[in-house]
C-alpha cells in the first residue's frame, strides 16, 4: 500500500509538471537532437512502472517493467513519427506530400480525375459501343403458350428473344409442322395467321397478318412437292404509346415536358397472341374388290377417299413473354457536368455520362463532348449511334433514321426554347455511325440553364409488312457553368515556380509570393461574399442549402491554405498549399455553388453532376492532407503549448522539461527505495 501511494505521488508530480508532452509527439510533435526519444523512453517507463507499483509489485520489479515500457513506447513513437524511415509522408500520414511542376501548371492529374473516362477516338468509340452492345445483347429462345380452340394435326412452336429492352422491335418465329397420321392424301391448310401483343391493361398492339395459304402435307412419292414444315418470321414491337410524341420532337418545336417524359418512360409488360385460321381435310383408307381396267378382273385394292374437314380456329397466348421485358432506360458512366474553365483550351472531346431510353434493343448510343461547357460559348459534340440488327435475327431487317441534336434554353418564365440544334440522318444504322457538331450556349437575362438532347427516330423494316417506327433519346449529364476565373491563375503559378526554382525562398522571393497570395485571397473573398449573400435564398431547399454550405466550407479551406502558404519558407509546402487552395478547394467550392443554383431550380440531375465533381476534388485534397491521427496529435500539441504558457514556461523547450522531469523521477525513485 505504501509503495503504491508513494509511486502515485511521483506520478501525480510528473503529470503536474509535464502532462504527457511527448505522448503528443507520438501523434505528430517532433523534437530535435534526439530528445524526443528520451521523452518517449521516460514516459513509457514511468507509465508502466506506475502500473506495476500500484499493482503491488516491488520497486525493482516495477523498474524492470518500466524499462520494458520505455523501450516499447519509444519503438512505437519512432514508428509513428517515421523516424525509422526516410523523411516522407509518414510524418503526417498523407498519401501525397508534393506536387509536380506539370500538375501545378497544367493540372494533368486533376484533368484525368474529372474527365473520368477516355478521350475520343474511333477506337475508343467502337470499344464503348461494343461494351454497351454486350450488356444489351439478346438471344432467341422457345416461348411457352396456352392453346384455346382447335389445334388438330399440326404442331406449332414459337420462338422469341430472351431479352427485350424498351420500346424495341423484336423477332418472333412461328414453326408449323404437319402431324397427320394414316392417310397420305390428308393435308392442313392454314389460311390466315394473325399475331399481336396484349399489354397488362388488355390493350391490343401492333397486329400483323400472314395471309398466304399454307398447305402442309406428308412428303411422299405421291406428293413430291408437298411441304411438311413452314417457318414464318415476324417483326413485332413492344407497346409504345410514345412514338407519336417522339416523332413530333424531330419535326416540330421541341417540348421539354415531352422530352422529360420520353427519357423516363417505362415499357408495359405484354404477352404475344397468335390466331390461326384454316382447316384440316382428312381422307380415310378403304379396301375391297375393284374392277381392274387393264385385266378386266376384280382385284383387291386399297384406296383413299374424302372423310371430313376439321376447322382450325386456334389462339395461342404466351405464358412468359412478360418475363423477358426490361425497361429501355440505361445509364452510361463518364465525365460529369463540365471541367473547370481552366481547361477551356482542351479541345479533344471526352466521353460524358448520359441517360438513354427508347428502343434500346435496336439502337444504342454514346456522347463525347468538349471538356468545358460555359455560358456564352459553344461546345463540340460527337454523337455515336449504331443499330442492332443482330437482335432481330433470324429476321433480316434494315434500320433507317432521322435525328435531331438540340440544346434547350431554360428560361425563368418556365419556357424552354431552342438555343442550338443540328438535324440530319445516318441512313443505314446497321453500321457504326457518328455525327460531329457544334452547339452553343448563348445566355441572356432570362436564361436559367441549358439541357442537351439527341433524339433518333428510325424505321425497322423486315420487308414483310409496313416498317415499325422506333425511337432513341440520349441526354448527356452536362451542366453549363459560369465562366469563372480562379484566384491563382497560370501566370501567378509560373511566377511562383520561377521564384523557387533554386530550391529555396529568399526574403525577396517570400515577399513577392506573399503579394501573389494576397491578390489571390482577395479574389477568393469575392467568391465567398457572393456565396454568403446567395445562401439565404436556398433555405427552403435542403439539397441547395447543403450545397451552398459545402461551397462556403471549401472556400474557407482554400483561404486557410493560402494563409499557410504565406507562413512557410519550404518551396514544396508553398506549392502544395497554393495548389490545394487555388486548384482544388476553390474550384470544389465553385462546383458546390453551381450545384446549389441547379438544385434550387429543380434540376437535380445537373446538381448531382456538379456535386460529383466537387466530391472528386475533395477526395484529391484528402490525398495531400494529414491523417486523422496526425491532425489529432497536432491539436493536442497546440493545447500543450497553451498549457505551458499558462504556467509562464512557454519559452522553456520541451527537451529541458523532459530532462528536469527525468531528474526528479530518478531522485524520487531513490528516495522511495530508501524509505522502503
Amino acid at each position: 500500500m505504501i509503495n503504491s501511494k508513494l509511486f502515485s505521488i511521483f506520478c501525480i508530480f510528473l503529470i503536474a509538471t509535464l502532462p504527457s508532452a511527448h505522448a503528443f509527439s507520438v501523434l505528430g510533435h517532433e523534437l530535435n537532437a534526439g530528445w524526443d526519444d528520451v521523452g518517449a523512453l521516460g514516459l513509457g517507463g514511468v507509465a508502466l512502472g506506475a502500473v506495476a507499483v500500484t499493482a503491488g509489485a516491488p520497486v525493482l520489479v516495477a523498474a524492470g517493467v518500466g524499462v520494458i515500457g520505455a523501450i516499447a513506447v519509444d519503438s512505437a513513437y519512432r514508428w509513428a513519427t517515421g523516424k525509422d524511415v526516410e523523411e516522407s509522408a509518414a510524418v503526417t500520414g498523407a498519401a501525397k506530400t508534393n506536387v509536380s511542376d506539370d500538375e501545378y501548371i497544367n493540372g494533368t492529374y486533376k484533368y484525368d480525375l474529372l474527365a473520368g473516362y477516355r478521350q475520343y477516338s474511333e477506337e475508343s468509340a467502337a470499344k464503348d459501343i461494343a461494351e454497351i452492345k454486350d450488356k444489351l445483347e439478346s438471344g432467341i429462345g422457345i416461348y411457352k403458350f396456352t392453346v384455346t380452340g382447335t389445334l388438330s394435326d399440326v404442331d406449332v412452336s414459337m420462338k422469341g428473344p430472351d431479352k427485350i429492352y424498351g420500346f424495341s422491335a423484336f423477332p418472333v418465329q412461328l414453326d408449323f409442322d404437319e402431324a397427320l397420321t394414316g392417310s397420305e392424301s390428308s393435308y392442313v391448310m392454314i389460311e390466315n395467321v394473325n399475331i399481336y401483343l396484349v399489354d397488362s391493361d388488355g390493350v391490343k398492339w401492333n397486329p400483323k397478318s400472314y395471309t398466304d395459304n399454307i398447305k402442309l402435307q406428308d412428303n411422299n412419292d405421291d406428293n413430291p412437292e408437298a411441304i411438311e414444315e413452314l417457318i414464318i418470321n415476324f417483326t413485332m414491337k413492344a407497346p409504345d404509346p410514345y412514338i407519336g410524341k417522339a416523332k413530333s420532337q424531330i419535326t416540330n418545336a421541341p417540348d421539354r415536358e415531352i422530352l422529360q417524359e420520353l427519357i423516363t418512360a417505362e415499357v408495359k409488360q405484354f404477352e404475344l397472341v397468335v390466331e390461326i385460321d384454316g382447316y384440316v381435310k382428312l381422307y380415310k383408307k378403304e379396301s375391297g374388290y375393284k374392277l381392274d381396267d387393264e385385266t378386266g378382273r376384280y382385284v383387291w385394292k386399297t384406296w383413299e377417299e374424302y372423310d371430313k374437314t376439321i376447322t382450325l380456329d386456334t389462339k395461342l397466348t404466351t405464358l412468359e413473354a412478360w418475363d423477358r421485358i426490361h425497361n429501355g432506360a440505361y445509364y452510361v458512366d463518364g465525365a460529369d457536368a463540365s471541367l473547370p474553365t481552366s481547361y477551356v483550351n482542351e479541345v479533344i472531346p471526352i466521353a460524358y455520362s448520359s441517360y438513354s431510353n427508347g428502343a434500346t434493343s435496336n439502337v444504342i448510343g454514346r456522347v463525347w463532348a468538349s471538356p468545358v461547357h460555359c455560358y456564352n460559348s459553344s461546345a463540340q459534340y460527337r454523337f455515336v449511334l449504331v443499330g442492332q440488327p443482330a437482335n432481330l435475327e433470324p429476321v433480316s431487317v434494315t434500320i433507317e433514321d432521322d435525328y435531331r441534336a438540340l440544346v434547350l434554353k431554360l428560361r425563368d418564365d418556365g419556357v424552354a426554347t431552342i438555343a442550338s440544334e443540328t438535324p440530319g440522318n445516318f441512313h443505314d444504322m446497321s453500321v457504326h455511325n457518328g455525327v460531329t457538331t457544334s452547339l452553343n450556349y448563348l445566355k441572356d437575362s432570362s436564361t436559367e440553364a441549358f439541357e442537351t438532347y439527341f433524339l433518333v427516330v428510325a424505321d425497322v423494316d423486315d420487308g414483310i409488312d409496313s416498317a415499325l417506327p422506333v425511337w432513341c433519346l440520349i441526354k448527356p449529364r452536362i451542366s453549363v457553368i459560369d465562366n469563372v476565373k480562379y484566384s491563382l491563375n497560370e501566370e501567378f503559378k509560373e511566377e511562383i515556380l520561377e521564384l523557387m526554382s533554386d530550391g529555396s525562398i529568399s526574403d525577396s522571393d517570400s515577399q513577392r509570393i506573399t503579394e501573389i497570395i494576397q491578390m489571390s485571397e482577395e479574389s477568393l473573398k469575392e467568391k465567398q461574399y457572393v456565396a454568403e449573400s446567395e445562401s439565404g435564398k436556398y433555405e427552403d431547399n435542403d439539397k441547395a442549402k447543403n450545397a451552398i454550405s459545402n461551397a462556403l466550407e471549401d472556400y474557407e479551406k482554400a483561404a486557410a491554405y493560402y494563409e499557410k502558404a504565406k507562413n512557410t519558407d519550404d518551396p514544396e509546402e508553398v506549392k502544395v498549399y497554393t495548389y490545394l487552395a487555388g486548384d482544388v478547394y476553390e474550384p470544389a467550392g465553385d462546383y458546390w455553388k453551381e450545384a446549389a443554383a441547379k438544385y434550387n431550380l429543380g434540376l437535380d440531375d445537373q446538381g448531382d453532376a456538379l456535386a460529383s465533381n466537387a466530391e472528386k476534388l475533395e477526395s484529391l485534397a484528402a490525398e495531400y492532407e494529414p491523417s486523422l491521427w496526425f491532425t489529432a496529435g497536432s491539436t493536442v500539441s497546440e493545447w500543450w503549448t497553451q498549457f505551458k504558457s499558462g504556467f509562464g514556461i512557454g519559452d522553456v523547450p520541451d527537451t529541458v522539461l523532459i530532462i528536469v522531469v527525468l531528474g526528479v523521477l530518478v531522485s524520487g525513485a531513490i528516495i522511495v527505495t530508501k524509505i522502503l
